[in-house]
């Protein structure tokens, strides 16, 4: 396979940039501004369309097969408590809850005048036989989330507590996400019911999926009874389309085919070109930073001599891809966690850092010579930029493409020795790192690791807890498992007349977004 240099890379994409700017794309002008969601007249039989690289394959919250997945069943299922922008965990289903002083136990009050879609009430029995189905479901990918709740119980028709077999302070953090999902007791009921398929009645969120096309689209219309959320639900209709090609994605938002586009962050041009496409247009960027870290996983099992793994993450430059390749867009970082989200370490001390005498003697010691990435077809710069760097450690890199799935699956099944992905926020930062090592992502089994994860996570006083994350973080990066590069922002060109799509980002991840407030701006009504 022929392999160009990293620097011929990040020239060419200085250079593309550098024209785009002088004019071989759009003209200068202001970037639009956002309507004030405060004082805009919505049109409340609007349509969207948003368009994201997030594979729509199923609806089922407790066995979701990607977090993309989320994407489109949060218009449906509410959950008990939801992730703000910047990590802060607000009510949603849950009125209030107070965790107890040794976090072994929670109360929580539940909303009262709230139905699921088939007229079930939404009350504390709903909560548990969601809980439960989340706890017992063969196949639940949330149960690993929930191993320390031994019961809840019913003090009230709207008021459960939660007992615990350990500590358990994070608990409304993982009900933010699938977990806290609630679904009808009905449905849970009907053994025909596959809500993978098609989730009917079975949430309590603003929209019901109107029609479903696997791995294309979702389109949404709004439930006809007045959602319990007055601020949600505020499209007539709604559609979320899978388009994995940027330049589709592009194309047809300038085109005013879409009214939402998902800009890849992965490519600095994307980002440069839809800066552009904001200026003097009828588009505004909305970007936020994310948790989410472009990284390289590393199979342990094929490269199970730490001298090897140390070697990476030495001979990966990881300043010049954020600054060269990413032109600045990436914020180059040795640790999982970024500056401002949960977990970072202000005094971080960087065990590997780039230093490739270092990485080639470690390599040489190992008799290393041969490594092999896999990764997304129609993504090749970064591999071949790193492939650039081993090469100068005196190592060949062979590279493998294919479709996600199939870059993902020669990764889990050992037939690669890495893949080149990134790695992205799971709650706190101690779920983040039981879900990063698990079989199903790194299948690293270190009794240390865990151990010191498992504290995190059972941790009640602040400064402790402070004290094991930063344990944590270094002990993680010391394991080198994966390649630290950089943490990514999060981009979407998005119709001027939209209103309320910054609140739909939180920072989990790029392609995360939670529509339920979007709308659109009507026509003022005559005084």
């Amino acid at each position: 396979m022929a392999v160009h240099t990293s620097r011929r890379l990040i020239g060419a994409a200085a250079l593309a940039v550098t024209m785009l700017a002088a004019g071989c794309g759009y003209g200068p002008g202001s970037a639009s501004e956002a309507p004030d969601p405060g004082t805009a007249v919505l049109d409340r039989e609007a349509d969207l369309i948003a368009a994201t690289t997030a594979v729509p394959t199923g609806f089922d919250p407790h066995r979701e097969r990607t977090s993309g997945e989320r994407v489109y069943y949060y218009p449906v299922f509410d959950r008990l408590t939801r992730a703000e922008t910047g990590g802060d965990i607000v009510p949603m289903l849950a009125d209030s809850w107070e965790t107890a002083p040794d976090a072994m136990s929670m109360r929580m009050s539940l909303r009262k005048g709230v139905e699921f879609h088939d007229g079930s009430p939404f009350d504390a029995s709903a909560l548990v036989a969601s809980i439960t189905r989340a706890q017992q479901l063969p196949d639940s990918v949330v149960a690993p989330f929930l191993t320390t709740l031994e019961r809840i119980e019913i003090v009230g028709d709207h008021e459960v507590v939660f007992h615990y077999s350990a500590p358990t302070p994070d608990m409304p953090t993982v009900l933010a996400g699938p977990a806290g999902a609630m679904i009808s007791p009905a449905a849970l009921a009907d053994p025909t019911r596959d809500l993978r398929v098609d989730p009917g009645t079975a949430g309590t969120g603003p929209y019901l999926v109107d029609k479903f096309v696997p791995s294309q689209s979702v389109r949404y219309v709004r439930a006809a009874e007045e959602n319990w959320d007055p601020d949600a639900g505020q499209l007539a209709r709604l559609e979320i389309r899978f388009i994995a090609d940027d330049r589709t994605r592009d194309s047809a938002i300038r085109a005013g085919e879409i009214d939402v586009s998902y800009v890849n962050s992965v490519v600095a041009q994307s980002v440069r070109q839809a800066q552009l496409a904001a200026q003097g247009s009828t588009l505004r960027l909305v970007d936020v930073p994310t948790s989410q870290l472009a990284a390289l996983w590393i199979q342990s099992d094929r490269l199970p001599d730490h001298r090897v793994r140390e070697a990476l993450v030495r001979g990966i430059d990881r300043d010049a891809i954020a600054d060269g390749y990413y032109q600045g867009g990436c914020v180059p970082s040795a640790q999982l966690p970024r500056e401002g989200f949960p977990g970072y370490v202000d005094d971080f001390v960087d065990p590997y850092p780039y230093d490739p005498a270092k990485a080639r003697e470690l390599a040489a010691e190992a008799g290393w010579t041969r490594f092999e990435i896999s990764y997304t077809a129609g993504r090749e710069a970064l591999p071949v930029i790193v492939a650039d760097n081993l090469a100068e450690i005196g190592v060949e890199t062979v590279l493998r493409p294919g479709t996600s799935i199939e870059a993902l699956t020669a990764f889990r099944t050992a037939q690669s020795d890495s893949f080149m992905y990134s790695m992205a926020s799971e709650g706190t930062l101690a779920d983040t790192v039981k879900w990063t090592t698990a079989d199903s992502r790194l299948s690293y089994d270190d009794p240390e690791l865990a151990a010191l994860a498992e504290q995190a996570s059972r941790a009640v006083d602040p400064e402790d807890r402070e004290r094991i994350n930063a344990q944590l973080v270094t002990a993680l990066a010391e394991a080198a498992i994966f390649v630290p590069i950089c943490h990514y922002n999060t981009y979407f060109l998005v119709a001027s007349d939209v209103v309320g799509f910054d609140e739909a980002l939180n920072g989990e991840s790029q392609f995360m977004m939670d529509l339920r407030y979007v709308g659109r701006v009507g026509e003022a009504e005559p005084s």
